[in-house]
Formats: structure tokens, sequence, C-alpha cells
């Protein structure tokens, strides 16, 4: 018995000494790991289809928003911004690079970057942004909370019955209104149905045009408007939006109004903009994005709505066509251009 327990006592000697060196080793590793992770720098990849005023004020708004989250450039992240100049090829191009370059999170911009990223991402966390409705991709998910594991973002989802009000009120003896869309682009088709339900909610009719090249967009406004259009109300897309300023001069050649939602289409020549908040949603984003790198999953992550809308008032525009804005739209409106005219 004695022997038995002088044997336990020399291994309990020789095992507690290896035991406590082997909690040391593992306590030394774990917080070398957590200083590894804690200084890590996050490569953000943020990919553009196309330079527009959107994207710049998301841009502008992101980096806004992680420093407001107590992330430092050069410290915590680097980020690099690129930009596909309107063409899915060169999109498919970054998002390759990305998957190669040491890229820790996707930050993707518009609509037709996150159909591509969701197609070639290959699981890199994502955040996305200036997006209308990220569903129209139906592989992204079913709704706000139940989505790919890797993606989480903010979208604007428009809604169009602020600013069928605003035109029958603008325009009383109205009875139809002309848009077009980018027929290639998913947001292009799902703003214009959107729209259509709106318009049919006020006695409105909706003439559409879709157009596949910035050079038509010309020709094709004259078409809509020899359709005999009282207005047209035109939708956010890429393709649009890029070529409004060709859109707004024809329709000011032939003195139709036009009412629209991207906030330097007031400056242009718009009656009324309902336009969406991209800097500030994109500080919702920039969040997101900081709880990922503090660990995080997107997945964990619900999907988010922009929801700030600058309403706009062009009464130069408004009087060059002889309309009249009822004071109660000026009153609503955040920015009133022609005030003091």
């Amino acid at each position: 018995m004695n022997s038995f327990r002088g044997k336990t006592f020399r291994l309990l000697f020789i095992a507690l000494p290896v035991l406590a060196a082997t909690v040391l080793l593992w306590s030394c590793k774990q917080e070398e790991e957590a200083s590894q992770s804690e200084d890590k720098v996050w490569k953000l990849n943020m990919i553009k289809y196309e330079e527009l005023r959107q994207t710049k004020d998301a841009e502008e708004g992101f980096r806004e928003g992680l420093k407001e989250s107590g992330l430092i450039e050069g410290e915590d992240y680097v980020l690099v911004s690129r930009n596909g100049e309107g063409d899915n090829k060169t999109v498919l191009s970054h998002i390759d690079i990305s998957k190669t370059d040491g890229t820790d999170i996707l930050i993707s911009l518009q609509t037709s970057t996150l159909h591509s990223v969701v197609k070639r991402g290959e699981g890199i966390p994502v955040v996305f942004m200036v997006v209308a409705n990220p569903f129209v991709i139906s592989s992204v998910g079913n709704d706000d909370e139940s989505h790919l594991p890797y993606i989480t973002g903010v979208y604007t989802n428009t809604t169009f019955d602020d600013m069928m009000e605003y035109i029958k009120a603008c325009l009383p003896n109205a009875s139809s209104i002309g848009t077009l869309y980018s027929f290639p682009e998913l947001d292009g088709r799902y703003y214009r149905g959107q729209l259509k339900d709106a318009a049919a909610r006020v006695n409105l009719e909706l003439k559409e045009l879709g157009v596949t090249y910035k050079s038509s967009v010309p020709g094709s406004t004259q078409d809509l408007i020899d359709m005999g259009v009282d207005a047209i109300c035109q939708i956010e897309d890429n393709l649009t939006t890029s070529a409004f300023p060709s859109l707004m001069k024809v329709a000011r050649d032939n003195k139709i109004p036009v009412f629209s939602f991207v906030n330097e289409q007031a400056e242009i020549g718009s009656v009324i903009v309902y336009a969406p908040d991209y800097r500030l949603s994109a500080k919702k984003a920039a969040r997101m994005t900081a709880r990922i790198i503090r660990g995080d999953i997107p997945g964990d992550i619900p999907f988010d709505r922009v929801e700030k809308f600058d309403r706009i008032v062009n009464l130069k525009a408004a009087a060059d066509l002889g309309i009249t804005i009822p004071q109660y739209i000026i009153d609503q409106a955040d920015i009133v251009i022609g005030k003091d005219d």
C-alpha cells in the first residue's frame, strides 16, 4: 500500500509541473492569437459598378462611419476603392483580384456588383449598399434576418407613393407619366414595376421604355414624350442616372416636367427630387463592417434599410414650366432651389 502511494506521489510530482507548463503554453498561445487579431490591419476592398453621385456619397459616408465606429485607417484597416466603369467583366476582374490579394471584406456598391459578388465572391465576407432590393437576387436570402451567411448590408427600397402625391398636387390634370428603365439591370426592372404599381394607386398610367445604351437615352426620351406623357418620373438605375443630363435636355426642349430620385438631378432641372440619403445609410454599412472586424459573423447581422430620404424642390424649374408647387410641399422640403430668385 505504501509502495502504491509512493508511486502515486512520484507521478503527481512529475505530472503537475507538466500540466502547469501545458496550461501556461496554451495561455500564452491564446494571448498571442488575440494579440495578432487585435494587431491585424483589415483589408477592405470597395467595388463599384459605376461611379455616380450615389456611390461618391456612399463612399464618403462609409469612411466617416468607420471613423465614428472607432476604427483608424492605416492602423485598423486599409480601404481600396475600385470602379467597374459600368462593365461587368471589369467588376468580375476586381472580384477575382480580391480573392488573391488578401482582401478580408468586400464592400459592394450597386446591385450589379452584388449580383457578381454572389456568383464569384466564394464566401468572402460582404457588406453591400446602394442596392434597391437585394432579394431580386434569389440566392441572397428570404428576408432581412434569413440570408447568406457571409453577406449583410443596407438597401434602399425606394417608395414611390410620396412622389405620386407630389405629381398629382403639382399637375392635377395629369393622366399619364413616363419613365425609362435600364433593361439589363435588375434595379431598373424592379423599380419600373414598383413605380407602375404606385402610379396605378393614384389613377396615373405609366408609359415606359427600356433602354440598353446611354446613347439611346435622348431618342428614347423623345419617343416617351411623343407617347403623350404629362411628365417624366425617372426611376433610379445606373444607366439612366449616368445619362440623365441628356434626358433632361430633351424634356426641357419639349417643356415636359421631370421628377426624379437622385439629389443632384434637382440641380440639373428636375422639379422635385425624392432622394435616398446614401451618405447616412453608408454609415450603417460602416457600423456593420466594424462589427465584422470585431468578430461578428455577417450572417448574424440583419439587413437594414435606408431610413432618410431628402425632398428637394426646384422652384425655378417649376416656374419655367408654369407649375405652381403647393406650399405644403415647399414646407416639407429639405432643400429648396430658387427660393430667393
